[in-house]
């Protein structure tokens, strides 16, 4: 591996030249596209070096002014002096041949099953041509493609076609990581959407032959998004025509060039036979995604790659509303706290903990983060809290209108809401230069006269920048219960600013419970002294949902807790809270599924390390599969007619209330399966009449270790459905016995159908390998040695996969001497492969510290 360079935020300095309108021909073939490029550039001050950025490309020829450019690249970059140029504006023209069907690393132009795609951010369209590819250079495109192939795509709008090409131009100024391209024999499910302000929109979902009848959901999806997105933020779409492309080979779910979404397949086909319920709100939410970064990403985009949150932290934020708004605030609110903790606060505590804007990088790809994501989005809740909603549209106005059409930075977005509310965000920047999860500590005080305290502390973790760190704004929204279980203070947002604060509430008749980080109000860890029992009152009597759930699930971690490290069997007092829980038919069953989970093994150990104890694998995950018998054994008496009440009648609809019911049915079946062996599993496997069930009950038959005849089944049915074809390679996987995990993932390889090269079916085996957690820490090391022979292999084909599929072994400080010594030799073997790339060397160095 060479030498990585690290580029540093404090380096920023504006690129030299305005370019005028882009003009690209593309004469397509798989092993010798032609490009040809040209723009023209016009220096913004005193002669700098012209500086144009190219990967993998053969340069054919490349003029400036007309003449011919000596120059030659070094390392990706083409550089002509100052001294060298010509005076006044320069006409670049360039033509290079690049190799699409050799391009594994699907970056650029690439080839998936004979279809050309692109995939351009962070920086792939160095590997197209010549170019400055950076986020603040923005300007307009023309695009000429010429191929036999019957469709051929662009962004912007067609503006010319014939025989063997079609022309494209894009009239919004964009920077070329949105540029987009896909040529191929594809199938168009078309669709109309008229805008506020009356104009027609065409609506295509482009898929191969024989996905046709799988694209209603998403064309579905995209018309709610327009229409979400014009009442909710007053933004309406500027082009004549959206496009949506699935592709099989890509490695990530979506991108969001403009007017050209290119998506993976999963996150576009669906029916009730080949999609769960899952499946379908995550292509809800994925296309919601994708078209809001129409304005906040695409008008309005980061001038550079450190300001990444900035469009996606807060198009995650706007995406999370969307969802609430069509499912439901509580449970919604819940999944993110969940994906928040299990892959964005394991982020903070490890090696890999970064600020939500880093101040370096060595590849911006490994910076495509839970921190950059999920928190990023965090920090806009709380900032849309502390401002208010009014605040928060009249901000959001603001920066539409006055940074529309430019690329922007953190301090543009604050300064907006500074002048739009009056309100000083100065501490509020440090969420996003400081690293790590906050902790905030309560403890209460009550006197006779009435005075009940809270006093709130707030600590910084250290964290491997080793910057120091200051307290934070922190909005910790709290409401009052009365022993009866009634409300005697509404939800209020307390504003921890400094170090510790105390805050009173007068005039109360009687000690009143405390329900504190109502709603998530602030991605910390929160440490409040509660009984047992106060936990089981706030489960039973809050009114917000979210900390009703957050106390059952507090329940259920210190009782797991107790198993793992005292032996202690779960009392009567949680198990009996568990059934009055189910009982409740006022509740969202989606809520009462949620309850009913168990923390998972992963958590388990963060908590275990988090107290001081080191985390034993194989205990947590005996305890947890014990005390899931003791649930089930107490629910025994509910759960048949619960699971009948809650089997949705009619023909499968993916809509909330069918959803959240065959949620709730299904955990009643993992239930049940620790009592039957899986019989009732069985049984539902030959009934389903949806991938829903069918994939649950395959789960809890491979739990049962008697899933031998579905595997068969599964595998006969959906063998050649390469989408489905996935789920039954990750159950496998997934749900082995800790024993087996290993072994069955490396058995999965030899199956014909496994395909290293694409990303979905590799993380379908070693992406979920970490998933089945006493399977992947397997005190043998062999979990460490596979994973890391397998990242081996994908590195020299696709690294950016590589590096992400790494992260398995982020947290392997947490555990005992012996696996930390075998997960560091793999570590160490990955860091000393020869070539080695830039994207798997640089996690693999900073996980080793």
């Amino acid at each position: 591996m060479s030498e990585p360079q690290t580029v540093y935020l404090a380096d920023y300095r504006p690129y030299p030249f305005d370019l005028g309108e882009v003009a690209l021909t593309f004469r397509l073939a798989p092993s010798a596209t032609r490009v040809i490029s040209r723009f023209t550039l016009t220096p913004k001050g005193p002669a700098e070096d012209l500086v144009l950025f190219g990967d993998h490309l053969q340069l054919i020829r490349a003029t400036l002014n007309g003449n011919p450019v000596t120059a030659r690249p070094e390392g990706g970059v083409l550089r002509i002096p100052a001294a060298d140029l010509p005076e006044g504006p320069l006409t670049w023209e360039a033509e290079v041949e690049i190799d699409p069907a050799a391009n594994t690393a699907l970056e650029g132009l690439y080839m998936s099953n004979g279809m050309y795609c692109t995939q351009c951010e962070a920086e792939g369209f160095r590997r197209i041509t010549y170019y400055p590819d950076r986020p603040d250079v923005m300007t307009t495109f023309r695009v000429r493609i010429e191929s036999d192939l019957p469709v051929l795509l662009s962004n912007g709008n067609q503006v010319a076609s014939g025989p063997g090409f079609a022309e494209w131009h894009d009239p919004w100024p964009k920077p070329a990581y949105l540029f987009a391209l896909v040529a191929g024999d594809l199938r168009a499910r078309p669709g109309q959407f008229t805008t506020l302000s009356g104009r027609d929109v065409a609506l295509n979902i482009w898929v191969r032959p024989g996905d046709e009848d799988r694209c209603d959901w998403a064309l579905t999806s995209l018309k709610a998004s327009t229409k979400w997105d014009e009442e909710v933020y007053g933004r309406e779409y500027d082009l004549d025509i959206f496009n949506i492309v699935a592709v099989d080979d890509f490695n990530m779910g979506a991108m969001e060039n403009k007017g050209l979404n290119i998506f993976n397949s999963r996150a576009v086909l669906a029916r009730p036979d080949t999609a769960t319920d899952a499946d379908f709100q995550r292509i809800e939410a994925i296309i919601a995604h994708e078209y809001f970064h129409n304005w906040t990403g695409n008008r309005i985009t980061c001038r550079d790659w450190f300001q990444l949150c900035l469009k996606e932290g807060l198009t995650v934020f706007r995406d999370q509303q969307f969802t609430a708004d069509l499912r439901g605030a509580a449970v919604k609110r819940i999944e993110d706290a969940l994906t928040l903790r299990d892959r964005q606060f394991r982020e903070d505590s490890g090696p890999l903990a970064h600020p939500v804007r880093p101040s370096s990088f060595v590849e911006i790809n490994n910076f495509y983060t839970a921190t950059v994501y999920e928190k990023g989005a965090e920090l806009i809740g709380m900032l849309k809290r502390l401002v208010g909603d009014e605040g928060y549209r009249k901000a959001l106005d603001l920066y539409f209108t006055r940074h529309d059409g430019q690329a922007c930075t953190i301090e543009d977005w604050l300064k907006v809401f500074e002048e739009a509310t009056g309100r000083d965000l100065s501490q509020f920047a440090r969420w996003y230069s400081q690293a790590g999860t906050p902790r905030v500590e309560v403890t209460e005080d009550w006197d006779d006269s009435g005075t009940f305290t809270l006093t709130l502390r707030q600590s910084q973790p250290e964290t491997p920048d080793g910057v120091t760190k200051l307290p934070l704004h922190i909005p910790v929204v709290v409401g009052l219960l009365n022993p009866n279980g009634d409300e005697v203070l509404p939800s209020v947002t307390l504003e921890l600013t400094q170090a510790e604060q105390s805050f009173r509430f007068d005039n109360l008749t009687s000690r009143p419970v405390a329900s504190v980080l109502r709603d998530f109000s602030a991605p910390v860890i929160l440490s409040h002294a509660q009984s047992d029992a106060t936990r089981a009152f706030l489960l039973a009597h809050d009114t917000d949902p979210f900390n009703r759930w957050e106390a059952g699930r507090t329940l259920a971690r210190a009782v797991l807790a107790r198993l793992i490290t005292e032996g202690t069997p779960p009392g009567a007092d949680w198990l009996e809270a568990m059934a009055a829980l189910l009982r409740d038919d006022s509740l969202d069953p989606a809520f009462r599924a949620l309850c009913l989970r168990l923390p998972g093994e992963d958590d388990m150990a963060a908590t275990l390390a988090d107290s001081g104890h080191v985390p034993d694998p194989d205990r947590i995950h005996r305890a947890r599969r014990q005390l899931q018998t003791s649930l089930a054994q107490h629910l025994a008496p509910q759960i048949p007619a619960l699971m009948t009440a809650m089997t949705p009648q009619g023909p499968y609809s993916p809509d909330p209330v069918s959803a959240g019911q065959r949620s709730l049915k299904n955990t009643l079946l993992a239930l049940q399966s620790r009592l039957d062996g899986g019989r009732a599993a069985q049984a539902a496997f030959a009934a389903a009449d949806n991938m829903t069930d069918l994939t649950a009950a395959l789960a809890y038959l491979i739990e049962a270790g008697t899933a031998g005849g579905a595997l068969k089944t599964f595998e006969a049915r959906y063998r050649d459905d390469r989408l489905v074809l996935d789920k039954w390679f990750m159950a496998q996987v997934v749900y082995a016995s800790p024993e087996t995990a290993a072994q069955v993932a490396d058995a999965l390889t030899a199956h014909p159908k496994f395909d290293l090269k694409n990303p979905n079916r590799f993380r379908a085996v070693f992406g979920v390998l970490s998933a089945n957690h006493a399977g992947f820490h397997r005190a043998d090391g062999t979990g460490y040695r596979l994973l890391a022979d397998w990242l081996l292999r994908l590195d020299a084909l696709n690294p950016q996969t590589a590096a992400r599929m790494s992260t398995a072994f982020e947290t392997w400080r947490r555990y005992d001497a012996d696996r930390q010594a075998l997960i560091r030799q793999e570590l160490t073997r990955l860091q000393q492969a020869p070539n080695l790339s830039r994207d798997l060397g640089e996690m693999v160095t900073r996980m080793l510290g």
